[in-house]
């Protein structure tokens, strides 16, 4: 972790009970999620590396979706929705970052379930299902189903543009405000902000 990247994370107070180095694999995946999307085009890369520092993945997997995870576990075949049958991320390297994210999610349900719960959002119900896959499975995954991992909040664009005006203000106090709100909203499960649902964050 860069000097740059490594006081972002100090500024996310957050993710201060996360400074002995359980983050760094975070705020790796997060800067690779951050170069696949459109809407980071223009954001400098202070901006992006505070934001890289969020003390959650700003990637998901439907870390919480009870029955995605019993259909792997079953070796069951399903149909995808519409919203999953297209890969989120595309590009040189994009599958490696799509399998990153489904292990490192795998490690966490295996190693660490209560820091799983706060990065990845993962349900107990799903930790379980999760922690007794194989790396064989994730592998399958990875290949037949890369349309599984999205970027978090994809739907909700006014999300991502509250953490980036956090991000570009280096003041630490506002910082924390968005690193607990994003936390709280991924709790949530449900965003609920002025307005309604606006456009999709990812072109497309």
């Amino acid at each position: 972790m860069d000097g740059q990247v490594a006081g972002a994370v100090r500024q996310w107070r957050a993710g201060q009970w996360l400074a002995d180095g359980s983050l760094d694999a975070v705020v790796e995946i997060n800067l690779q999620c951050l170069q696949y999307l459109p809407v980071m085009a223009g954001v400098g890369e202070a901006v992006r590396a505070r934001l890289a520092a969020s003390p959650y993945l700003l990637a998901d997997a439907g870390f919480d979706d009870e029955a995605r995870w019993r259909a792997v576990g079953q070796r069951m075949v399903q149909d995808l929705p519409p919203q999953l049958s297209e890969p989120a991320f595309t590009g040189a390297g994009s599958a490696d970052f799509i399998r990153r994210v489904l292990v490192f999610g795998w490690h966490l349900a295996r190693a660490n379930r209560q820091l799983a719960r706060v990065v990845l959002g993962l349900s107990p119900v799903c930790a379980e299902r999760v922690a007794t896959l194989r790396l064989h499975d994730l592998d399958w995954l990875a290949e037949h189903r890369p349309g599984w991992v999205r970027p978090r909040w994809e739907r909700q664009p006014r999300v991502w543009q509250h953490l980036l005006h956090a991000a570009g203000d280096a003041e630490a106090g506002r910082l924390t405000q968005a690193s607990l709100r994003g936390l709280q909203w991924m709790a949530a499960g449900v965003v609920n902000l002025p307005g309604g649902v606006p456009p999709r964050l990812r072109r497309g």
